[in-house]
């Protein structure tokens, strides 16, 4: 059987020891929030000099550190890898952080793309995030938005405004490209 506290050290080591976006359970860090809540609660009526609550100061002591590590080691391959579609290994808290990530990289390629063609880079990241305007490289069925109307189909080289969420994804995907006009460069 395992415990808490060899459930968070496997996931640790896990993602140490792998280049890639390691899966987690989905609720993973909701319990262990919980679970750290409730190792302090009961400490909290223990006398300090106790055994037990010096024991359970140190798991929680340990918890806390093998929690922080696997955030951050998490966030730095979000960052590293963040050209790739990692979200079937994200956990549902972490899905907003990794959207934010990705957004932040694509920006930083748009702004090498322009250096590198002898543009002036743009600098906005302040611009309008419901909605991206796309280029399809590809042919993709119809989907249905996060605002729950059916977009599509597309054709290769197709133009469309899609939900934020939805062109994220395609551009992940590598279906689409994002476009940027000039209204958007100029702001």
């Amino acid at each position: 059987m395992t415990t808490t506290y060899d459930e968070i050290q496997q996931a640790w080591k896990r993602e140490l020891q792998s280049p890639e976006l390691q899966p987690l359970r989905q609720g993973f860090f909701k319990d262990y929030a919980s679970y750290i809540k409730r190792l302090k609660e009961a400490q909290r009526n223990l006398d300090p000099k106790s055994l037990k609550a010096i024991v359970m100061d140190e798991e929680t002591r340990r918890l806390e550190q093998l929690l922080t590590q696997l955030v951050d080691r998490r966030l730095e391959k979000f960052w590293t890898h963040a050209d790739k579609d990692q979200s079937t290994n994200l956990e549902s808290s972490e899905k907003q952080v990794y959207q934010d990530l990705s957004g932040i990289s694509r920006h930083y390629e748009k702004l090498k793309e322009e250096l590198l063609q002898g543009r002036e880079p743009s600098g906005s990241m302040n611009r309008d995030k419901t909605t991206l305007l796309v280029r399809f490289v590809r042919d993709v069925p119809s989907i249905i938005g996060v605002d729950l109307k059916t977009h599509g189909p597309f054709l290769k080289e197709d133009i469309a405004k899609l939900p934020f969420e939805n062109a994220d994804s395609l551009i992940r995907q590598g279906a689409a490209v994002e476009i940027r006009s000039s209204v958007q460069d100029n702001e």
